[in-house]
């Protein structure tokens, strides 16, 4: 008789941990509590035109294992993804200008501001440095382009300034680039599929059991106990738990709007990803998803990428490591409520700012650690 294993979560880590356990032999079931797979990465459709509600998620990995298993699903459309940033060089700047993200030196030396930039990157120290994010940026490009490029995007974004964020994270977000490399990424694998991601997750999904409609909580621990010999929880962990407010958490509401165009290729604005830290305007950034799907179709779908909403998409990861510290201890109660091995996998659960990639290698780790203690 197959063993069985309860997944808690159809997003990437759920959809793929399933699959795999699936394959080794298990009797999985992914129990999600909406009425659709896919997650924070889901794609939707408006007027035809595919859209992101949560954002841009394109994939990219240097991971081999990752990249084979994605392959496999059908995701295999290359795509060079390279995002904008409008700045403004002082507060009488009625136009902005349009550059490259990350900063390129080429671009920046035809700016009227190079000089003082010049002199900045002249002084800095050998390598970054600054337990906050502001110290640890302004340390690896100068006050200046940090004024100009991500200032005000930070606040805006995580609704605190920057010394009080974690510079664990800035060096996978934040870089200055001197060699010309315009891809935001510098991974071997990068795609994006013509009518967005859920395709690739339904088709991970297509031989596993998926119970959708289903709001697991931390209450059903007996019922789970009963029903799986082993669950793998992907969801937030003060969600599951029933206590909200335990953790910090940066939402955002994509304010999407369709737009007529004058050709079927036609788009709007200057790239997928527009970022516009500028506080003239509130939201953080336009997305355009037409620039990747290459979509042939009457008009298009544009998107303001507004933050603050309360909505868990990104972990507030702090100077201070507080919020990850009650994550651990959230996850040590959680299982202390059941009598079966429980398991924390992904972006959600273990409380991290990472790729769809990584989600994918988290899933892999656990579905691997499951059947080595569990045996098929």
């Amino acid at each position: 008789m197959r063993r069985r294993i309860g997944v808690v979560g159809a997003g990437w880590t759920g959809a793929v941990a399933g699959r795999l356990l699936t394959d080794a032999g298990f009797a999985v079931e992914v129990l999600e509590k909406t009425s659709v797979v896919g997650g924070h990465s889901r794609a939707e459709t408006m007027n035809g035109v595919v859209y992101e509600p949560n954002g841009a998620h394109i994939f990219h990995t240097d991971n081999e294992a990752v990249n084979q298993f994605v392959n496999s699903h059908g995701l295999t459309r290359p795509y060079d993804h390279k995002v904008l940033t409008e700045v403004f060089l002082s507060p009488d700047d009625d136009e902005g200008h349009l550059l490259s993200w990350p900063p390129q030196v080429e671009e920046l030396k035809d700016l009227p501001v190079w000089p003082t930039v010049e002199r900045e990157l002249a002084s800095l120290p050998s390598q970054p440095t600054g337990d906050n994010f502001e110290d640890y940026v302004v340390s690896m490009m100068g006050r200046t382009l940090y004024d100009l490029f991500i200032r005000d995007y930070t606040a805006k974004q995580w609704g605190r300034p920057a010394t009080e964020l974690s510079a664990r994270f800035a060096p996978k977000r934040v870089e200055l680039r001197r060699d010309g490399h315009r891809g935001l990424f510098r991974d071997r694998w990068q795609y994006f599929p013509p009518n967005g991601i859920n395709e690739v997750i339904e088709s991970v999904l297509s031989t596993v059991s998926v119970t959708l409609d289903s709001e697991i909580t931390v209450d059903d621990a007996h019922r789970l106990g009963q029903d799986y010999e082993a669950v793998i929880i992907t969801a937030a962990l003060d969600d599951f738990a029933r206590c909200p407010g335990e953790l910090e958490w940066r939402g955002i509401e994509m304010r999407s709007r369709f737009e007529p165009t004058d050709d079927p290729g036609g788009v709007l604005t200057p790239a997928y990803v527009t970022n516009r830290p500028s506080t003239r305007v509130l939201y953080t950034r336009t997305v355009e998803t037409k620039h990747a799907t290459g979509q042939q179709i009457d008009g298009t779908v544009v998107s303001e990428e507004m933050p603050g909403a309360p909505r868990r998409h990104y972990p507030v990861l702090t100077a201070d490591g507080a919020n990850e510290r009650r994550n651990a201890e959230l996850a040590e109660k959680i299982a202390e409520h059941f009598d079966i091995p429980v398991y924390f996998a992904g972006r959600l659960a273990t409380y991290r700012y990472i790729n769809q990639d990584e989600a994918i290698a988290d899933a892999m780790a656990v579905a691997h650690r499951v059947a080595a203690e569990l045996g098929g």
